[in-house]
């Protein structure tokens, strides 16, 4: 950022892109209090047996390069796979795809294209493993399986890889367990139950309605926090007003959100209030708007940033310290402090995953439609980043430094374009979950 926002940070913010981690989502209600090592073997077995599928033939791993920045990664398999893909940013980065019920030969073999090489493993007794160190970074554009066809009896699963820094690969990782709950439950139910007591039959539970996923859209600044003054004496805190006004508006009108604004009007809001207003929402994704400026007035465009890992540590010294350990709705010093420890870093981890997922779309939907500076998406130590259960982005709307995006942040007719931009990338974002969902079953 060009000036240093100490009402978001304290601080100041950090840029440049880092690397981030973590594929396991925590919507978890409070359970009992657990031995450390009791959970994580009954967490491994169970997932072991849960994974189980019907027994299918690895029959060959192809690489084709389509492009200088495409590579397609095609396994071809006697059955329909039940897979999952995981992967580390560990060199150019890799990703290792499990094949539940497969078995396939041990082999390492040279790769092409973004692919160094690849191996093939036995895991277990009834699963292979498909490793894929990278020679450049890529992300997963796409997944998906091709089922026989007309002359072709193999099911084909298909990775489309494409060039991409460290961010946006780790952002493109699918989550492996959307949903830690059922695990959760299976390892702490009772084992045994008392003779004389006989289970009663529960009535079947009326269908549940899909509730709508809750954005919450933050207009930086407010009141007697003016932001920034741009050229001709305009605040920052009218056009992010402005703006968060229009995206309320246009996702409302989609009826496939439920919106909540941290503020409506010129309201000062502290930022500790900001990210509370996120939390009790039960808010899917965090949305904060503001404009930036700087001494060079040539600069100009947008930006996004997520959280850094200095705000991750942040974020975790501050729950430490006030003993708040909650996240997905879950009081986590219920459990013993490892297990806590634990926990919280994977709450926010998976939750840093789908922030820098979303600021991946947003900048894709943006390019064309709005000025952008370059390395457009960054990290900040900013402290409406900082919940460790609600994904969420800092859009730097233009540089009110800058007479052209001044001019753009006062036109109503850019306020329109750009938020639809916004609004249609989050539509992505939620289409990209259920995507990932689906694959992962």
């Amino acid at each position: 950022m060009g000036r240093r926002y100490c009402d978001l940070c304290g601080e100041g913010g950090s840029s440049g892109i880092e690397s981030v981690s973590g594929e396991v989502s925590m919507r978890i209600p409070p359970l009992q209090r657990i031995d450390i090592s009791t959970f994580f073997v009954a967490i491994a077995a169970f997932l072991t047996l849960a994974g189980a599928a019907k027994a299918a033939d690895l029959l060959d791993v192809r690489l084709g390069v389509t492009s200088r920045d495409a590579t397609r990664i095609v396994i071809d398999l006697s059955d329909a796979p039940d897979y999952t893909i995981s992967g580390d940013d560990h060199g150019a980065g890799r990703i290792s795809i499990d094949l539940n019920g497969v078995k396939g030969a041990p082999a390492t073999q040279k790769g092409a294209g973004h692919v160094a090489s690849f191996s093939v493993e036995p895991v277990g007794s009834d699963a292979t493993r498909i490793t894929f160190d990278f020679a450049k970074t890529a992300k997963i554009k796409e997944q998906f399986i091709i089922p026989p066809s007309a002359g072709v009896k193999k099911h084909r699963l298909v990775v489309d890889l494409a060039t991409a820094d460290k961010a946006a690969f780790v952002a493109s990782l699918p989550s492996r367990y959307e949903d830690l709950t059922e695990v959760l439950k299976a390892v702490t139910a009772p084992t045994q139950v008392a003779a004389a007591e006989e289970p009663k039959p529960k009535p079947a539970p009326a269908p549940a309605k899909e509730e709508l996923p809750i954005i919450v859209i933050d207009a930086g600044h407010g009141g007697a926090d003016p932001g920034a003054t741009g050229v001709g004496g305009v605040k920052e805190k009218a056009v992010t007003l402005a703006a968060a006004k229009k995206l309320a508006e246009i996702l409302n009108a989609k009826g496939r959100y439920r919106i909540v604004m941290t503020r409506a009007d010129d309201t000062r809001l502290d930022v500790y209030e900001r990210s509370r207003l996120a939390r009790e929402a039960g808010a899917q994704l965090f949305i904060s708007l503001h404009a930036d400026a700087f001494h060079d007035e040539s600069v100009r465009g947008g930006s996004i940033y997520t959280v850094s890992e200095e705000g991750r540590a942040r974020s975790a010294q501050t729950a430490e310290e006030l003993g708040d350990h909650d996240a997905f709705s879950l009081n986590l010093n219920e459990f013993s402090p490892e297990v806590s420890s634990i926990l919280f870093d994977k709450a926010q981890a998976y939750t840093e995953n789908n922030s820098s997922r979303f600021a991946e779309i947003l900048v894709r939907n943006l390019k064309g439609v709005t000025p952008l500076i370059n390395n457009t998406h960054r990290k900040g130590n900013l402290f409406v980043l900082l919940a460790p259960d609600v994904p969420a982005a800092l859009f730097e709307l233009a540089y009110m430094s800058n007479e052209e995006d001044v001019a753009n942040l006062t036109s109503a007719a850019w306020r329109e374009r750009t938020m639809t931009a916004v609004a249609t990338a989050i539509d992505d974002y939620f289409d990209s979950l259920k995507n990932t969902r689906h694959a992962s079953n």
